[in-house]
């Protein structure tokens, strides 16, 4: 029988998926494990590659939707055991559901997902694996001290944003882990952090130039070219430019067929903008108090930003 580990494909989410499998499901990989590698809000598109007939299926680092809600739902008939980790908010409002349908939910506001199973699992851990959880933290926005931790989050980050849709090199980074291997010095993380690290400055540049301030907050605008060419860094660099600006940022771009708010914050007006804009512009929102993002539908990116604009304005910079 398969078994399934379906997971953010973001830091956080490849070492979940790592500490996960090293603990709980050794024994099954790689031969007998479906890995899905996905973002949050198209997770119940991609948990569609799971097998039909499954033994165990987790779901790490994933806000949950009321889609992937309404997929974990029929997935119990298929399922001997289904688990859900995640530290994000905007789950909070499913926990209860998922309980009665005998899910087993790991829910709460932990820095990272890693430290979640840390916390709440309480594998036995050794040096490398509490030195990913710290890893997992930085990428997530947490502070450290730790020279070899801040370098080993920022090439983890940068090398999976070069190109986010590498699922090959996901389940390269998880068997690197796997394999207790030293991440800083592996060429292949290091050559394509250096090309995302180049990006990441042209991506700032823009930014620097184009933002406007509305509201207390930086406001900048891609179109649907600039978002391709910089797809996969745009919260790295909502989150640099917040650093920078030392005020919360909102990034407003064009996507196929819909518009995306990325929002970034020192407080917890990240996830009350993009919940105050998914409720006015029929959209969906979801992740944490100071990084959440919105998709709305389909719109020309200039109607995106002006709504976008006339709604935050209505949002306080204190709760």
């Amino acid at each position: 029988m398969r078994h399934g580990v379906v997971c953010h494909g973001d830091c956080d989410g490849v070492i979940s998926a790592f500490i996960y499998i090293k603990h709980y499901m050794m024994d099954y990989y790689p031969g007998h494990i479906d890995m899905v590698f996905t973002q949050p809000w198209r997770a119940h598109i991609d948990a569609r590659k799971l097998s039909n007939e499954l033994g165990e299926v987790v779901f790490l680092d994933l806000a949950v939707s009321s889609e992937l809600s309404e997929f974990i739902t029929k997935l119990r008939s298929r399922a001997n055991r289904i688990v859900v980790i995640d530290h994000h908010m905007s789950s909070k409002d499913y926990i209860d559901k998922l309980s009665k349908l005998d899910v087993k939910v790991v829910w709460s506001k932990a820095p990272s997902t890693p430290h979640l199973i840390k916390d709440a699992l309480n594998p036995f851990m050794n040096p490398y694996e509490n030195f990913l959880v710290e890893v997992a933290d930085v990428c997530e926005g947490n502070e450290t001290r730790n020279p070899d931790v801040a370098n080993v989050a920022d090439l983890i980050k940068l090398s999976i944003a070069r190109d986010p849709g590498d699922l090959e090199y996901m389940r390269y980074l998880v068997n690197l882990m796997l394999n207790g291997k030293d991440l800083s010095s592996d060429q292949e993380v290091l050559r394509r952090a250096k090309v995302a690290k180049f990006l990441l400055k042209r991506l700032l540049k823009i930014m620097g130039e184009r933002a406007i301030e509305i509201s207390g907050a930086k406001v900048v605008a891609l179109d649907l070219p600039e978002s391709r060419i910089y797809a996969g860094l745009l919260g790295i660099a909502a989150t640099e430019f917040s650093k920078m600006c030392r005020k919360d940022v909102i990034l407003i771009r064009k996507e196929e067929r819909k518009a995306v708010v990325t929002v970034r914050s020192v407080t917890d007006r990240a996830y009350r903008i993009c919940k105050a804009l998914a409720e006015a512009l029929k959209g969906k929102f979801g992740g944490h108090a100071e990084a959440a993002s919105t998709t709305l539908p389909n719109l020309p990116l200039s109607d995106a930003v002006r709504l976008v604009v006339e709604v935050i304005k209505n949002v306080p910079r204190k709760a």
